[in-house]
């Protein structure tokens, strides 16, 4: 038994799948910026942003981050795609452990 299926409408069912599952597309994080609120839930949880600063931003200087010590009343500025990126092939440099 065979079936034929449109690829127009099998794409439209592996977008559902894949948002249903959380996947992001690229394309929707590229460019765009984050807190560093954000990316501790998205990248680093069940870790906080004090973590995240003492264990990835201030040991890694990493360059998607700016401001990086913006003092009080600053913000700092994450720029999600290369964030994401570099969390994927740093992963196993950062010390998920630490307290």
């Amino acid at each position: 038994m065979q079936i034929t299926i449109e690829e127009s409408s099998l794409e439209q069912l592996i977008d559902q799948i894949m948002s249903k599952r959380g996947y992001v597309p690229e394309n929707q994080i590229v460019g765009k910026t984050i807190s560093i609120d954000e990316f501790a839930k998205k990248y680093a949880k069940p870790h906080g942003k004090a973590w995240v600063k003492r264990n990835i931003l201030y040991p890694f200087k990493p360059d998607w981050c700016s401001n990086i010590h913006p003092g009080r009343g600053g913000k700092m500025t994450i720029f999600e795609y290369p964030a994401a990126i570099w969390m994927n092939e740093h992963r196993k440099e950062i010390d998920w452990d630490a307290k």
